[in-house]
């Protein structure tokens, strides 16, 4: 027990971290993210130390949470759920409703209904026409012979049982297509907390999360790439192995730019 409340300290304290450095990232002070999101500076205070006690409650809590994560642009179901692992909410679990059985039949009408059920599947059966079946075999193979008692139903396996099964031959030197054709490369290093997001060509999101000091982060996906880039000047660029300079891109802290 002990254990598990060290655990979920440990980490509501990891996403308070990340939340305080988005914002950081972003170049904001814990005012103007307060006014923004009508929150007190006590309230935000306590989200970024990860102490969510200190908050009214969990519901509170999670939609405080919820607002900060849509204000960083983070994925917000990603955080909630890292959230509910620290704060779990009581959520009473639904109570299974009983179903009523069928009212049991009459012993009185059961027994004589299932001997006529029964007697009339026999003499179904002995008038049902048993036909032999002749089988065809491949072209180039015996014949089968056709087997009496031998019906529809077991005549296809009996086909399957007796045809070759042909593996057609790979040709020297051929190879499976690459799934990587036309795909091109991003590289992102970091020397301090910065916001990334890359979204390709299809509108997929390849990157989306506040990447720690000194981590270095690779995607591939088809061009063009849309990034925004929080606190560019920590951070380098390469495309294709090419470095990009991001210096022009710059409005404050973020750069916004299109690799084609």
């Amino acid at each position: 027990m002990e254990q598990d409340k060290q655990e979920q300290q440990a980490a509501a304290i990891s996403l308070g971290t990340q939340l305080r450095a988005g914002r950081e990232a972003r170049g904001l002070s814990m005012g103007e993210v307060a006014d923004r999101l009508k929150l007190s500076l006590k309230q935000l205070a306590a989200i970024e130390d990860g102490d969510f006690s200190r908050l009214p409650g969990a519901p509170f809590a999670r939609g405080f949470v919820r607002s900060y994560a849509r204000f960083l642009e983070l994925d917000d179901d990603s955080v909630l759920a890292r959230l509910d692992a620290c704060v779990p909410l009581n959520r009473p679990q639904a109570r299974a409703e009983a179903v009523p059985l069928p009212a049991a039949a009459p012993r009185s009408l059961a027994l004589p209904a299932s001997l006529g059920l029964l007697l009339l599947l026999g003499a179904a059966w002995l008038l049902w026409p048993h036909q032999t079946v002749p089988v065809l075999a491949p072209h180039g193979a015996q014949p089968l012979a056709s087997a009496p008692g031998m019906d529809m139903a077991s005549a296809p396996a009996a086909v399957a049982a007796s045809t070759p099964v042909v593996v057609a031959p790979v040709a020297a030197g051929a190879s499976a297509p690459s799934a990587a054709v036309g795909m091109k490369t991003i590289e992102i290093s970091t020397k301090a907390a910065a916001w990334v997001s890359i979204v390709d060509s299809s509108g997929k999101k390849l990157l989306f999360e506040v990447l720690p000091a000194g981590s270095s982060k690779q995607v591939q996906g088809q061009a063009p790439f849309r990034l925004k880039v929080g606190n560019a000047a920590q951070v380098s660029l390469s495309y294709n192995g090419q470095a990009v300079d991001m210096s022009g891109k710059i409005r404050g802290t973020t750069a916004k730019l299109e690799l084609n």
